[in-house]
């Protein structure tokens, strides 16, 4: 079996595309060979973890990353082409706040107490970057994280107590140890890395490659 480990922020638009093309890989790769296993671990990372909590306005984040006078819209064309070539529709007009993304990784943390982790994933891509809801907003990551099953004494925990917030540190701390700077970062079989939202064909190499060498 496979071992896959990807770290990812669910405020990085490469992630979401990055997702879909380890999604296509696999079904590539179980296409080819029926008998073909993997086991997906999601690892937290977070693009801007100097965000307060509360998040701040989208077009002071676009200034203070990208510099004053920054167009947004050009400078994430070439995401939002990337983004259509593999199904995606993202809304970079509509996303208004930028959210500190660590509470999410928490949440996904407790969903994958019952493996829906990879499904509450997907629902915070989709909420940011199809539909540019407000995730700096209690109430609508709440009710993201319900949707998949989550209960409200779990999400209160999260948000008021810090639950799981540790698994997150422990990610981030393996990161630095990985030397990884920039999302989706994948380690397959904790022997070969790949950086950036690779197309799905260089994905199924490293793979197939990782299996040659066990």
């Amino acid at each position: 079996m496979t071992k896959i480990e990807i770290f990812s922020d669910v405020v990085c638009p490469w992630c979401y595309i990055g997702k879909r093309n380890l999604e296509n890989a696999l079904q590539i790769l179980n296409e080819k060979d029926k008998q073909f296993e993997s086991r997906i671990n999601w690892r937290s990372f977070q693009l801007n973890p100097q965000l307060k909590e509360e998040g701040i306005l989208r077009k002071d984040y676009i200034t203070n990353k990208f510099g004053e006078g920054a167009n947004s819209e050009v400078i994430y064309e070439r995401v939002r082409l990337a983004g259509e070539a593999v199904g995606l529709k993202m809304n970079f007009d509509k996303i208004i706040m930028q959210p500190n993304s660590s509470k999410m990784h928490s949440l996904i943390y407790a969903a994958k107490e019952t493996n829906r982790d990879i499904e509450l994933i997907e629902n915070f891509f989709k909420a940011f970057f199809i539909d540019g809801m407000n995730l700096t907003a209690f109430e609508i990551v709440s009710k993201v994280a319900s949707d998949i099953g989550l209960d409200g004494e779990t999400i209160n925990g999260v948000f008021h107590d810090n639950l799981f917030e540790k698994f997150v540190q422990e990610d981030i701390i393996m990161s630095k140890k990985y030397n990884i700077t920039g999302v989706p970062f994948y380690v397959i079989d904790d022997s070969i890395g790949i950086s950036g939202a690779q197309p799905s064909e260089v994905i199924v190499d490293a793979i197939n490659q990782s299996n040659k060498n066990n």
